[in-house]
């Protein structure tokens, strides 16, 4: 094979070897224009003549184009890492601005949650689906290989901005129907339509900058889905045709246990049941509906229950020509409808070519119960189960708990009755609002004790005792590895990978937890839940920008959500550094549930805008009975707040009286583990706004040290208050120490956040104050 060492001003291609033949094609149409392509094909990497080649190559190379895909998602090792390294490694001698660079995308994978270098994500990304070039990419690369740096290879807009750097007008190049013609066979042959984008949309940017117009920094475009796979499908609500209308439950019950079904086939794409709901009725445009839900083929059906009888009519329909793949009608006595359920799920993956694994069939064929009873009971709990919020009643969670135990009092060997059973009383004691007693772990635990002699191993068993060590043992790593074994049989469950998103930021992994969410999002595209947990990490890890393009294409879910509008206006204020358009948009936003008057969401803004005489006034209302705290673990007494309001305006005596108020508040009530070193944190402040600094310095570390034991979702939090500790007791070198741990890792605390923060603005004065703000960056 000829040697394509690029020589000085040539490409080198970075890849995994599942995308080599994605490599090829791009490799191939560069160098049908003359571009010098270095492309190895070897899978003999390594040694050290290897390796001193490979760094020759990357130090001479004038533009490095990494390949990223699932396959490079999917791989925490590989040799292509140690190229990326080589690349970053050789950014750091660059001049700041310079084109070097080129990320290429050539599947779905989120630009969010991309396992890559941080170094990649300052540059604009290209998505080459299938990793076949468009004619505007050969251009760029030519462009840029010519000193022009272009969209694809030069710094983000916003760090372009930052460095004063400003694009130069394009270079003469290529005619795009030239590039056409030679592009062609690529495109052929791997059945892609290519689409020219428009000569006056590629040159807009480049005439902004040069009538001296920034480009805004925080219009960001929301990503176009993919094109769905053929092995995609949502299941519709079924109409219920029966005459007695109090069976609509079992007709959602048979929908919900249908899709559960097909969630377990790990060559399907299954939409969950909390995002095909919205369409249960009005007018269906089959169209519209996958497009929304990302999928290929929607399945819509009726069920008719009567006596001992029940009808089924199903059709599975190509949502793209509204044609029908296969429709059929079932009718059977109510003991065989789970063979019922069986015989549907494996029809359906057989009309869309889905492998079936013996494994999965295994799972697909078993009866859960033979008491249609306890069946029926399981089916309503099931169904009221999803319509609890976070916010629900402790009556609304037990109407649901006692259901499932009702099911498995009449049939003992109902395994999924005692699994459910044991994850709804696991939640309950999680929520301190709603029973967090000895009692009721108690009882979370002997539901697990039960299904887990019934099925030990089985996927649903497992992903209950994952519960149970996230929900009562706080045992994160514990519920991973739970989580993980319940995924082999339950790889298409929404739930699950949003547990294992949760379990894993406890644990700080926050690049699979955000994997994790995405593939959550994907699977259950209307969660409000799961979506809002994924904009809060990415605002945590500061990727503002994929906050922006998150929020913008999930809007319609969050048009009454504070906290996740709040996110929005933060991560806009971060990338415009304009703070007072913050602060109106917040104060126009509606408060949240929790915040029945609003009064939290007033005192907030308050503070924000330094006014601390109209804040105190909003303490003294009687409506306001707690203050949120930072993380949300516990409600901060209001004489906390009374208490550092008195500081900040000079009045010891009052702020000593508040101080202790607060104290005997923490100390008369009962606290999870959980919520310890917060309430531990709360104490240390109140102590050192009392002017007792020994105490303050020992409640807080202490705090500090508990946290670090116990996860570290929480450990930004805890470090944010000690901080103000830290300020309040003269300790300046240690809130700047503080300040720095935040900044450089995981924290929802923006820069912004800071600065107007009236204790930690007292550090304005100090320039390393505002030099570690500056230096964070997106992780």
């Amino acid at each position: 094979m000829p040697d394509h060492t690029p020589t000085p001003g040539g490409v080198f291609l970075s890849y995994a070897r599942e995308d080599t033949d994605a490599a090829r094609r791009i490799a191939d149409a560069l160098r049908a224009f003359g571009v010098e392509v270095w492309f190895d094909q070897s899978e003999l990497r390594g040694g050290d003549a290897w390796d001193a080649k490979l760094k020759k190559q990357i130090r001479e190379c004038a533009l490095f184009v990494p390949i990223i895909s699932a396959g490079t998602q999917a791989r925490g090792e590989g040799y292509f890492r140690r190229e990326w390294k080589l690349a970053v490694e050789r950014t750091h001698d660059m001049a700041a601005g310079l084109a070097f660079i080129v990320p290429v995308v050539i599947d779905d994978t989120p630009e969010s949650t991309a396992l890559v270098p941080d170094e990649f994500m300052r540059y604009q990304w290209t998505r080459l689906p299938n990793g076949v070039p468009t004619p505007q990419f050969v251009e760029q690369v030519k462009r840029l290989l010519g000193g022009k740096a272009l969209e694809a290879g030069r710094p983000r807009p916003a760090l372009a901005q930052r460095t004063g750097l400003a694009a130069p007008p394009p270079k003469k190049s290529v005619s795009p129907v030239a590039l056409w013609l030679s592009l062609g066979a690529v495109a052929v042959s791997v059945g892609v339509v290519l689409f020219v984008t428009s000569r006056r949309e590629q040159a807009a940017p480049a005439q902004a900058a040069e009538a001296g117009k920034p480009a805004a920094p925080v219009a960001v475009a929301s990503p176009a889905p993919s094109p769905a796979s053929g092995k995609s499908i949502a299941v519709l609500p079924f109409a219920n045709l029966s005459a007695d209308k109090d069976n609509e439950f079992f007709a959602d019950g048979m929908h919900d246990d249908l899709i559960t079904a097909l969630a377990k086939i790990r060559d399907l794409k299954v939409i969950s049941r909390t995002s095909v709901m919205p369409y249960k009725t009005g007018e269906r445009n089959l169209r519209k509906i996958a497009a929304e839900l990302g999928v290929a083929t929607v399945l819509e059906g009726s069920v008719q229950r009567a006596g001992n009888r029940v009808r089924f009519n199903v059709q599975l329909i190509d949502a793209q020509t509204d044609g029908h793949l296969w429709a059929e009608t079932y009718s059977k006595d109510l003991t065989d409808v789970f063979a019922l359920q069986a015989a549907l799920t494996q029809e359906i993956a057989a009309a869309l070519k889905a492998n079936l694994t013996a494994g999965e069939r295994i799972l697909i064929e078993r009866r859960p119960t033979e008491n249609q009873q306890a069946y029926d009971l399981y089916l309503r709990a099931r169904i009221l189960d999803q319509t609890l919020q976070i916010f629900s009643s402790k009556e609304e969670y037990e109407r649901v708990v006692t259901l499932y135990q009702q099911a498995a009092d009449l049939d003992p060997g109902f395994t999924l009755a005692h699994v459910q059973a044991s994850i709804s009383h696991g939640t309950m004691f999680w929520f301190a609002a709603l029973d967090a007693t000895p009692g009721r772990r108690a009882l979370a635990q002997a539901a697990l004790e039960k299904a887990r002699a019934l099925a030990p191993g089985s996927p649903e068993v497992q992903l209950a005792q994952g519960s149970f060590a996230y929900t009562c043992n706080n045992d994160w790593q514990g519920a991973l590895d739970e989580y993980r074994a319940a995924e082999a049989g339950l790889p298409n469950d929404a739930q699950l990978q949003y547990r294992m998103a949760l379990a894993l930021r406890r644990l700080g992994d926050y690049g699979e937890a955000l994997a994790r969410l995405e593939r959550c999002a994907t699977l259950n595209p209307s969660d409000t839940r799961g979506i809002s947990t994924l904009i809060e990490t990415l605002m945590g890890l500061r990727r503002y920008r994929p906050v922006l393009a998150a929020f913008d294409r999930y809007r319609p879910l969050f048009a009454e959500d504070y906290q996740i509008a709040r996110y929005r206006l933060l991560a806009q204020s971060e990338l415009t550094g304009d703070w007072s358009a913050f602060l109106r948009g917040v104060a126009n936003l509606p408060p949240r549930a929790s915040d029945r008057f609003g009064l939290d969401a007033a005192y907030n803004l308050a503070l924000y805008q330094g006014k601390l005489a109209e804040a105190e006034h909003i303490l003294f209302d009687p409506r306001l009975q707690t203050v949120p705290g930072l993380g949300g673990t516990v409600n901060e007494p209001v004489a906390l707040h009374r208490a550092q309001l008195a500081w900040l305006t000079g009045r010891p005596d009052e702020a000593v009286r508040f101080a202790d108020e607060a104290i005997a508040d923490y100390r008369g009530r009962t606290w999870s583990v959980r919520q310890q070193p917060a309430v531990q944190l709360g104490i240390a402040r109140a102590e050192a706004l009392a002017g007792r600094t020994e105490a303050a310095l020992r409640e807080g570390r202490a705090a500090l040290a508990a946290q670090e034991k116990l996860d570290r979702w929480s450990y930004p939090y805890i470090r944010h208050g000690l901080g103000q500790v830290m300020i309040i007791t003269g300790r300046t070198e240690e809130a700047l120490e503080n300040l720095r741990v935040i900044m450089n890792g995981f924290g929802l605390m923006t820069a912004g956040e800071f600065r107007h923060d009236p204790i930690w603005a007292r550090l304005k004065a100090d320039p390393r104050f505002e030099e570690i703000l500056k230096s964070a960056k997106p992780l």
